[in-house]
């Protein structure tokens, strides 16, 4: 058999090897790449503060020095004096000292200009920022925007003159941010590194591109990722990526005057090292690996050789070449390995030898085994037609034992067949004389079935009667209940007519009262009546004395006739009216005499009909309490015929149980007469067979 080269101690050991020096060393790769990459990444940081905190110094340098010229300029006896005359020469000279200064002037507390640096007419700044803020209390106030002289990013400072403690003007100077500028193109560092300062609203100071620079206003970077995230208070380092997608690394920056400082650089550059470094350790590993490997397969193969010669001949050997010999000089254990080979060689084939001695002898006596075997197979061929009388020659030694068993089995089954021969006999006779007796009992069996179940139909006829009377006791007992509630809500509708018409009385009662009252007051009204008759039969009597007395005065009367007259036919009408008062009055008395008597008659029907109500409660009340005895007994009566429904169910289920045990039985005595049948034939068909074998007399 030919080993692969892959199942090879040449191949298995570098593998390994390079099994355990592979995952270690790319472990420490790794480990040394994570731990360089930290170094680089802090390192890297650290140069972008640096330069960061540089561009700081710088631009707070410079943004000193402008505070201090203006506080310098403010304390100028000639500024303070408000003189323009005085003022100009010093503003001018404040603008030759300092280059980047292009403006200084000041202005009243209105706006108005008092002098300036330059030969410009004076101004009106009323609206600026800078005025408000000073006259606010602010005692320096720095405003960045595009100057409108220079066209550039400039920084306007504004601080106030005071004459002892009271604010009188306002000094302001401007200066261009060129200087910031130049500072910030000088801080570039690598392909992509630069800086840029913007001010506290995230507006464009100074940047190397001169595009953000330039315009009517501020360039806006308050969306600008690293300068958004100053503005939310977070300084240091700022990982981003803008919107071509290329990542970046930041550090930002924020100073005293809320302006912010930026160093940036791209991350492919900045962690340039990084890479190379990664670079490097992958090469590093990937060649100490390829040298492991070398110098493993090196050391395989010199291991390998002397253990490849012992493997061929071992191999060879097996396949039955027996003249083997490894042949080596070495003292280690690949030669002990090799000597003990050739040992075990040389024993093995004595062995063999000895082997193939006694394989020939054990060949002879298997010969003379197969023709003592042959010999008694021919002695007792004859027992498998059945023949019982042969016997095993015991002459041979070989098979001395296996005659002997032989001879005693023959025994045993010649007595099994006188045995079974006379047992089938007599269990033929006997079945023949039981199989007339077991076909009467199945025959009786199917009978009693039949019987049993002519009896379940009669017993399921009469449960379905049972359970009929029990459906109509249940209908009679609802019907009975049904009866029952109707006369419990006419006696309740009895108590509530009761209450009506005994209600009603009462109001009858009140109602004669009142009447009796109304035709007391109707009498009232009549005297009433009489009494204003008489009043107005008097008046008339005067009104007729009076015209007549009116009538003797002559001309002079004649204003007492007409009253006369008017007051005669007052009294006639009031007459007139009495009178038919006094009739309706009588037609009410007449009424509420008839309504009296009417409200009389009324009351004692009404107690007449209290009294038959009564009666017709008490009625019902007998008939409430016969109807309850009738639901008690057809309650009784329904419970009856519940349980005895229940009663003829279990006995029908007790009748079907029977059923079908009768049933069961007649299967049973068919089946048995039937077994008795089929074993009668078994035994004569054993009798049969048992007489086939040749027994001794």
């Amino acid at each position: 058999m030919k080993l692969s080269l892959f199942k090879s101690l040449q191949f298995r050991l570098p593998f390994l090897v390079l099994l355990g020096v592979i995952p270690t060393t790319i472990i420490a790769i790794a480990f040394a790449n994570s731990n360089a990459s930290k170094i680089i990444r802090q390192e890297t940081q650290e140069n972008l503060a640096l330069k960061a905190e540089a561009l700081d110094e710088n631009v707070s340098r410079w943004t000193q020095m402008n505070i201090l010229s203006l506080k310098n300029l403010t304390l100028q006896p000639g500024v303070r004096s408000l003189d323009p005359q005085q003022q100009k020469p010093i503003l001018e000279t404040v603008t030759d000292t300092y280059e980047y200064i292009y403006l200084a002037h000041t202005a009243d507390l209105n706006g108005l200009n008092i002098a300036r640096s330059d030969d410009k007419p004076a101004n009106n700044y009323s609206t600026r920022l800078w005025l408000k803020e000073v006259k606010a209390g602010n005692k320096m106030f720095l405003q960045t925007l595009i100057g409108k002289t220079s066209k550039k990013p400039t920084l306007c400072l504004a601080a106030p003159i005071n004459k002892q403690t009271t604010l009188s003007a306002v000094a302001v100077i401007c200066s261009v941010l060129e200087e910031l500028t130049q500072q910030i193109g000088a801080v570039k560092f690598g392909k992509t590194g630069y800086g840029f300062i913007v001010d506290e609203q995230g507006r464009i100071l100074g940047h190397p591109d001169p595009n953000l620079t330039s315009g009517d206003e501020l360039t806006d970077y308050s969306n600008y990722p690293p300068v958004a995230n100053l503005l939310s208070g977070e300084e240091g380092s700022f990982p981003f990526q803008d919107e071509s997608g290329i990542e970046w690394i930041s550090h930002g920056n924020r100073l005293d005057n809320g302006w912010g400082v930026f160093i940036l650089q791209q991350k492919s550059e900045a962690f340039l090292q990084e890479k190379e470094f990664q670079h490097l350790a992958t090469l590093i590993a990937g060649v100490s690996i390829l040298m492991v490997g070398l110098l493993t397969w090196f050391l395989a193969s010199r291991l390998t050789k002397p253990i490849s010669k012992i493997t061929a001949a071992a191999t060879n050997f097996a396949e039955g070449n027996l003249d083997q010999k490894v042949e080596l000089s070495q003292d280690d254990e690949i030669g002990i390995l090799a000597d003990s080979f050739n040992t075990m060689a040389q024993q093995l084939q004595e062995s063999i030898i000895k082997i193939e001695s006694k394989a020939e002898e054990q060949s002879q006596e298997k010969r003379k085994l197969e023709e003592a075997i042959y010999t008694l197979l021919d002695e007792v061929s004859d027992a498998t037609d059945g023949d019982l009388t042969v016997r095993a020659n015991l002459d041979s030694m070989e098979l001395s034992t296996v005659a002997d068993l032989f001879n005693a089995i023959i025994d045993n089954l010649q007595d099994i067949a006188i045995e079974a021969k006379e047992s089938s006999s007599l269990v033929g006779s006997s079945l023949q004389q039981n199989e007339l007796a077991i076909r009467l009992l199945a025959e009786q069996a199917i009978d009693e079935a039949k019987e049993t179940r002519d009896t379940l139909m009669s017993v399921e006829q009469m449960s379905q009667s049972i359970q009929a009377v029990s459906e109509n006791a249940s209908q009679a007992e609802k019907i009975t209940d049904d009866t029952y509630n109707t006369i419990v809500n006419s006696t309740k509708n009895m108590d509530l007519t009761v209450a009506s018409i005994l209600e009603l009385r009462s109001t009858v009662g009140e109602t004669s009262k009142k009447m009796k009252r109304l035709g007391e007051s109707s009498q009232k009204i009549s005297q009433a009546v009489s009494f204003i008759e008489e009043i107005a039969l008097r008046t008339n009597v005067l009104a007729i004395n009076a015209s007549v007395e009116a009538g003797r005065a002559g001309e002079y009367g004649q204003g007492f006739t007409i009253v006369a007259e008017q007051v005669g036919a007052l009294a006639e009408q009031s007459a007139a009216a009495t009178k038919e008062i006094a009739n309706i009055v009588a037609a009410i008395q007449a009424e509420t005499q008839e309504v009296n008597q009417a409200m009389e008659s009324g009351t004692t029907q009404v107690v007449e009909t209290t009294r038959l109500v009564e009666n017709t409660k008490q009625g019902l009340n007998l008939v409430l309490a016969k109807s309850q005895e009738v639901n008690r007994l057809m309650g009784s009566i329904s419970q009856s015929t519940i349980s005895q429904a229940d009663t003829s169910q279990n006995i029908t289920k007790l009748m079907q149980k029977i059923a079908t045990l009768s049933e069961t039985t007649s299967q049973s005595s068919a089946q048995v007469a039937q077994s008795i049948v089929e074993t009668a034939k078994v035994a004569q068909k054993l009798e049969s067979t048992v007489g086939q074998f040749k027994v001794a007399e």
